[in-house]
């Protein structure tokens, strides 16, 4: 069944399941996208998002995605609660419920925290990156408004509407992301689609290139080579110039080799550390975070070699 019908939800409505039997309280909407729209429910005085969707057919190659997501261990193990159906304004609508991440979009928390946390940030969003493609998944739509950051640079992926498993066709992008609409490639799911994501993400939470990124650029004058340029041109870019390039260029033949590239590079950032006091702070949290990080890695796959 196809529906165009969005549902609008105000504070304290409830769906209920039409299948499973469980009702969710609507808190808020949380965002809407092309294939559903996500609130954020209380089940229980517990949180989750909720995603309803515009096509059940659609939303159903969604859900299995996320459910084999699901089942892998690592951070999206149990990220699928459940799936049903619910009955809104005498409308059938397909849903699945999610775990609810907490935190700021990513852009939200540069502005706040400064880019120099994009060294830890970045570190952490190619590893979750990292656990999707080795699950046999891409990711596909990766831009700020996806990209949820809480704490010290924790970082949280969302709306997986566009996942997609490796060596089939992207339904869902975003233009400027696309290295289709570049002209670098096909869009066909592998590890270098997100990393070309991941690149041009970059340049433009640092600021760069904002000539090229006009919506006015004519198919014809598009080429990765105007983005090479703006990593080029970028003061901000220069510490991850190699990655950036490697990414935009198609170099990397995984994402777990970006994120050994990406991991030297906070390495020679924390060995540069400025000591001014107006430096000094920024950068002793991230070498704080970033030193949590390396150290839960060491001490997870020690545990893991026992088990």
């Amino acid at each position: 069944m196809t529906t165009a019908y969005r549902p609008t939800l105000s504070y304290g409505s409830e769906i209920k399941g039409k299948w499973n039997r469980n009702s969710y309280r609507v808190e808020r909407k949380l965002g809407e996208g092309a294939n559903g729209v996500v609130f954020l429910v209380q089940r229980n005085n517990q949180r989750y998002a909720l995603k309803m969707g515009f096509d059940t057919v659609d939303l159903q190659s969604e859900v299995n995605a996320l459910s084999l997501l699901s089942g892998y261990s690592g951070p999206f193990l149990g990220f699928l609660f459940e799936t049903d159906d619910c009955l809104i304004n005498n409308r059938t609508l397909p849903f699945y419920v999610m775990k609810y991440v907490e935190g700021r979009q990513l852009g939200d928390y540069l502005a706040a925290e400064g880019t120099e946390w994009l060294s830890v940030i970045g570190l952490k969003l190619l590893d979750q990156l990292c656990g999707l493609h080795g699950s046999g998944l891409i990711f596909c739509d990766l831009k700020a408004e996806n990209v949820m950051v809480s704490g010290y640079g924790n970082v949280h992926l969302v709306d997986f509407g566009g996942l997609t498993q490796k060596g089939r066709s992207i339904k869902q992008f975003t233009e400027i992301y696309d290295r289709g609409y570049w002209n670098a490639g096909s869009r066909t799911a592998d590890d270098s689609y997100d990393l070309f994501a991941f690149a041009v993400l970059c340049l433009r939470l640092l600021g760069a290139g904002n000539d090229c990124f006009n919506q006015g650029v004519l198919p014809q004058n598009r080429g990765k080579e105007l983005l090479l340029k703006a990593v080029d041109e970028s003061i901000p870019c220069q510490p991850y110039a190699t990655c950036l390039q490697k990414a935009l260029t198609g170099r990397y033949a995984s994402s777990k080799e970006a994120y050994e590239d990406w991991k030297n590079v906070v390495y020679r950032s924390r060995a540069h550390i400025t000591k001014g006091q107006g430096g000094l702070s920024g950068w002793f949290m991230t070498g704080i975070a970033v030193s949590l990080i390396l150290f839960s890695s060491v001490i997870y796959l020690y545990i893991s070699d026992l088990l």
